[in-house]
């Protein structure tokens, strides 16, 4: 297990930053999506709502693997990478009720789950220091 620094979770919690989560299904074919509720929901845990139940759902949920990547275009440009193990998704309790309320504010529709994702590995991908490993 590894742990995200303050400043790889506060740009995750960052509502301007562009998120991306990659998985992967049984025959090995990438699925790669846009989240942008993706949020760090503590120094070991990154979850997301899931709004239609698709691809990413059932890669998930066969191969319990996952990618994310959060990135910001200022100047300089900052990015990370989280690698992690997805522990579930959730369809009741305070996490969901967080996000079903943020989503019906942003987007005005419901969610269908709430998935959290175990952190294990943490790298930049900023351009002084793309590939670095941090934790």
């Amino acid at each position: 297990m590894a742990e995200m620094s303050k400043e790889v979770q506060d740009l995750f919690n960052n509502p301007e930053a562009s998120k991306v989560l990659a998985t992967v299904d049984t025959a090995g074919n990438l699925n790669v999506v846009p989240k942008g509720t993706v949020s760090a929901v503590g120094a070991d845990t990154i979850a997301f709502a899931e709004l239609v139940g698709g691809k990413t759902k059932a890669n998930l949920e066969s191969v319990n693997k996952a990618a994310v990547t959060v990135f910001k275009m200022s100047m300089p440009p900052s990015g990370y990478q989280v690698k992690g193990t997805f522990q579930g998704f959730q369809t009741s309790g305070p996490l969901f009720d967080k996000f079903a309320s943020m989503v019906k504010q942003m987007l005005k529709i419901d969610i269908q789950s709430v998935g959290t994702i175990k952190v294990e590995e943490v790298y930049s991908v900023s351009p002084a220091d793309a590939g670095k490993k941090l934790s």
